[in-house]
């Protein structure tokens, strides 16, 4: 008879957005168990391409110093064309810096998916509530809908059974499906929550019944792709470089990698006598390469890794299902082809989405409608995919010919894939001011809105000048946290209204106090509160005294004393220049405001600093505390 135990959160499959989701949980007492019908991390080849944001993720989680000093950062894009003069053979036609302004740092890097793998599973591992179990899949599911979330009981029965391994077969696996018809189960898992990380055949969305909506064709890059990881021998000029090459032969996307390799995405043109990706073999793979990029010679060094594969662009029909007892995240649930980079980048944006609410739920920190908490997954990233795969079916148009347009439009496209155009629509965790019906469209800036991420911005610490990013200061704990933009607080009156603020947030009866304040007076129960207090001013740090500000601001601990962390100037630096953060967001210095932020460093809400009912509003909205009589704002 197979063994029984219970565990808050299974989730199958143990790549990127596994592993991603799976990091929102250290540090805390909920069990999770992750199984892979993998015989272990994935060894080499897949994605690799990391956009800002996807760095922030892994700086929140603690692991960003490691995968930036291993990373490739990209720097420059070139596009290549064929001759003007009618002439054999490509030619150069522009350069272009891979920059977004509005980001003020690097755009993108690149660090292959398996090296990714290992530092989010390395920073699990010391986590005893974490589990890890390869080789290892779920053959049944059976989900009683009818309990609260997230209740005592354990509504989901997941039977699991271990996956053979047989090297000769194509794909070195044999399915749990398999083994459930010999009966072999292993261990039956009671749970609160699934998550279906498991890939584009998806064993968790199929039993969900769950559908993919979309086709396989790739209008630009073919129905299918080949894709080649070497060190290659080559006089190309620009090698080193992100390149666009566009002949009449065909189409290459090559990427730069580290240790001198490069990566080619080379796709199976409409009409092409190689239709299905079992056909190809490297040679021909090879042979395609040269024929685009003739003149230049390639040869290959050495060859890490290729595969091919379909592609395409489908998204499902729903993210959630069965009362939010059941998620889809990434490959899971939306498929695209790899040319912009996003594959593996929304894949973890999507379990970084959902991580922060399934753990404030099972935390009991949101005791009002946790349900409606846990429906703004699917209403947050549905819409995200679906702009991603129009997006996707768009890009190459770019480049299958010049264009007085391109650059315009190229900065566009960088943009997007950064993710300046997402915003939330208006949710019990993404709050408009009172009076605003809709904001109009999302624009392509790092603007301070409801709905978007908060860009990263550099600022100085009060105490002692040392910069720092605001995103690597927010860590993943699953706190909120009320960025304070007091303005130029040299003003008495600026810093009055930020003490009187101050005030609210620490009183525990009609304020913030009870999310607020520490239960305890310890370093470390100030750092188990759920809502953080942060201040980011814009006076002449020499005439602003970290102790003139409020408790709340600068917390005092038994053990360490004051925390001199929470409070920020925009002011120059003196190694890092300036961070202009009050310019860059668009803040008026002689008025302020405040912003709630939440665990996964989207704006939820953006209040003026004496709405003290606009703010207590979005904490009782987000269910984290009860409706009271409404809050008199101090204006005075």
């Amino acid at each position: 008879m197979a063994a029984t135990r219970k565990v808050e959160i299974v989730i199958i499959g143990a790549g990127p957005a596994g592993l991603a989701l799976a990091n929102w949980f250290r540090d805390s007492d909920i069990r999770v168990l992750l199984v892979d019908t993998k015989p272990g991390p994935t060894p080499r080849g897949k994605a690799e391409g990391i956009k800002s944001t996807t760095n922030e993720i892994f700086d929140s989680f603690g692991i960003g110093p490691q995968i930036t000093a291993e990373s490739w950062r990209l720097e420059e894009i070139a596009l290549w064309g064929p001759r003007k003069d009618g002439g054999d053979g490509i030619v150069r036609e522009q350069v272009i810096p891979d920059r977004a302004e509005e980001l003020g740092k690097a755009r993108e890097s690149l660090l292959q998916q398996s090296r990714v793998e290992h530092h989010m599973l390395q920073n699990l591992l010391s986590h005893s509530s974490l589990e890890i179990k390869y080789s290892t899949g779920p053959t049944s599911v059976q989900i009683d809908e009818s309990h609260s979330h997230p209740g005592n009981d354990y509504p989901l029965s997941i039977n699991l059974a271990r996956v053979k391994h047989d090297e000769n077969q194509a794909n070195g696996t044999q399915t749990a499906n398999d083994l459930n018809e010999d009966g072999n189960i292993e261990e039956q898992i009671r749970a609160k929550y699934v998550v279906g990380c498991d890939g584009a055949h998806s064993w968790l969305r199929k039993q969900l019944d769950i559908s993919l909506e979309g086709d396989l064709t790739d209008s630009v890059f073919g129905k299918s792709s080949r894709v080649v990881d070497m060190i290659p021998k080559t006089n190309f000029p620009d090698v080193r470089r992100v390149c666009y090459l566009r002949a009449a032969s065909g189409t290459i996307l090559m990427v730069p990698r580290n240790n001198k390799e490069i990566r080619l995405y080379i796709p199976v043109e409409s009409g092409s006598a190689l239709p299905d990706p079992k056909d190809l073999t490297f040679d021909r793979i090879l042979a395609a390469a040269r024929q685009i990029m003739a003149p230049y010679t390639l040869e290959a060094g050495a060859v890490s890794w290729w595969s091919a594969y379909r592609v395409g662009q489908r998204v499902g029909s729903h993210f959630s299902s069965a009362n939010e007892r059941a998620f889809l995240v990434g490959d899971a649930v939306h498929t695209h082809s790899p040319k912009a980079g996003q594959g593996m980048n929304t894949s973890i944006q999507d379990a970084y989405n959902l991580g922060w609410k399934l753990r404030l739920v099972l935390q009991g920190r949101v005791p009002v409608a946790p349900g409606a908490l846990l429906q703004t997954y699917e209403a947050e990233r549905r819409p995200v995919a679906q702009d991603l795969i129009t997006f996707d079916r768009g890009y190459l148009k770019l480049f299958s010919a010049s264009s007085a347009q391109f650059d315009t439009e190229f900065l566009r496209a960088m943009k997007f894939t950064t993710g300046l155009s997402i915003r939330y629509l208006p949710s019990c965790a993404v709050q408009l001011p009172r009076g605003v019906d809709a904001l109009g469209p999302s624009l392509l800036k790092a603007d301070l809105v409801p709905g978007k991420r908060l860009q990263d911005f550099q600022v100085v610490y009060q105490a002692d000048g040392v910069s720092t990013r605001i995103q690597t200061r927010m860590q993943a704990t699953g706190a909120f946290r009320v960025v304070v933009f007091a303005g130029d607080v040299a003003n008495a009156e600026l810093l009055a209204r930020s003490q009187r603020l101050g005030e609210f947030l620490a009183d525990p009866v009609s304020g913030l106090g009870r999310l607020t304040m520490a239960r305890g007076d310890t370093s470390a129960t100030w750092q188990q509160v759920p809502v953080e207090v942060l201040v980011v001013h814009c006076a002449d740090r020499n005439r602003v005294s970290l102790l003139d500000w409020h408790e709340v601001y600068r917390p005092w601990s038994s053990d360490e004393g004051y925390d001199y962390w929470r409070v920020f100037a925009d002011a120059e630096s003196t190694h890092d220049g300036h961070g202009r953060v009050y310019e860059r967001l668009e803040l008026d210095g002689k008025k302020g405001c405040c912003a709630v932020v939440r665990p996964d460093g989207y704006v939820g809400a953006v209040v003026d600093v004496d709405d003290f009912q606009g703010l207590r509003g979005y904490f009782e909205g987000v269910g984290m505390l009860q409706a009271e009589n409404p809050v008199v704002n101090d204006k005075s």
